[in-house]
């Protein structure tokens, strides 16, 4: 069951200590992968070695930086006495460099922060000590998403709710968050959860692959209402990979069939909820425009992964005698409920939508 609690205002960012109102009894490890930020990794380990809750083990994964990275972790681990420094060479993905940080790891919780980001002076306190009275496994926050300056761009708070089973914490993971609620660094785990954790080499859906099955492991789950993270956007990075780039969307369905597979193997009941996200992501894909053959002969076969999906969805929802309450928004609403409706008049759609884009550009 699912349990909502009202709404509180947006918090504005701490600036000032207090004293901590916890035994702190838990190690809290965080786990920073790094790569050519040096310009911003003081601040971003700042943020963490000066929070409230003072358990605290900082773990910087400088994975294979080519710039001054590694002398900013050298001054940082001596000015600090709770920082492990873990190099890795080559780079090997943010997926891998998260991975040797929880290898490496002794606490009782994890979390993450990106090397550019920063987080609330007080955010760990807090919602350790949500943690810590509801006896939960994983715990999501807020975030804002700053510029390099910290000047506000958008504003991501979570609805507050609570939920009790396991099954119920990974259907609502899979679809009843708001959006980006994949991340894993707006969360904190219970250090169990990451036993026997698989970390497919993915570029993208990492944050997505983890988490599906660290919530699949969660009995009690928390959203709280307050932003605590800042995750920093940097107009020039905003995504260096185009979407019709073969090499990601490869990678999206890599991702997709992790998923499909892990699901189907632990937790069939929720299949219908990661073929929902799968369906949503195959119509993303099915609706790019390429002129490289390579890249054409995927969209095809994805297109015909997505009827395959839509109809397992359909058959798993009717064996388990039960509808999928999901909300969609804007134009993926549009193509969505078409293709559910009449799978044959969106692929018409679709293939006049493409010709129209081919000659217009449109």
């Amino acid at each position: 069951m699912i349990h909502r609690t009202p709404h509180t205002a947006h918090r504005t960012p701490h600036t000032a200590h207090r004293n901590n109102s916890l035994k702190d009894s838990k190690l809290l490890s965080v786990i920073i992968p790094a790569y050519n930020t040096a310009k911003f990794l003081n601040k971003c380990v700042e943020s963490v070695a000066n929070q409230t809750y003072k358990n605290i083990e900082i773990i910087i994964v400088n994975n294979g930086s080519s710039d001054n990275t590694h002398e900013i972790c050298e001054e940082l681990k001596a000015k600090y006495n709770n920082i492990k420094i873990i190099k890795l060479n080559p780079n090997q993905g943010v997926n891998l460099a998260r991975k040797a940080g929880v290898e490496a790891a002794s606490g009782d919780y994890i979390t993450f922060i990106d090397s550019d980001d920063y987080i609330d002076l007080i955010a760990y306190e807090k919602v350790i000590k949500v943690l810590e009275e509801n006896d939960c496994d994983i715990v999501q926050f807020g975030y804002n998403g700053v510029d390099p300056e910290g000047k506000l761009i958008a504003s991501h708070t979570r609805e507050a709710v609570k939920v009790n089973t396991a099954r119920e914490a990974l259907k609502y993971f899979l679809y009843a968050l708001p959006e980006n609620s994949v991340l894993v660094w707006d969360k904190i785990y219970k250090r169990d959860l990451f036993e026997n954790l698989e970390w497919p080499r993915l570029t993208y859906y990492e944050d997505f692959a983890a988490n599906v099955q660290l919530f699949a492991k969660a009995k009690k789950f928390m959203a709280i209402s307050e932003n605590f993270y800042y995750h920093v956007i940097h107009p020039a990075a905003v995504s260096s990979a185009k979407r019709d780039d073969k090499a990601k969307i490869l990678n999206d369905l890599n991702g997709l069939n992790f998923l499909k597979d892990f699901t189907a193997k632990t937790m069939p009941e929720c299949m219908p909820e990661i073929l929902y996200n799968a369906v949503t992501a195959e119509i993303v894909i099915s609706n790019i425009k390429s002129d490289d053959p390579d890249t054409k002969d995927l969209i095809n076969k994805c297109r015909g992964t997505l009827s395959r999906d839509y109809k397992l969805m359909k058959s798993e929802l009717k064996a388990q005698r039960r509808k999928l309450n999901v909300k969609l928004n804007g134009k993926m609403r549009f193509h969505y409920l078409l293709f559910m409706h009449c799978p044959r008049l969106y692929k018409f759609y679709l293939a006049a939508r493409l010709k129209i884009k081919a000659l217009t550009g449109i």
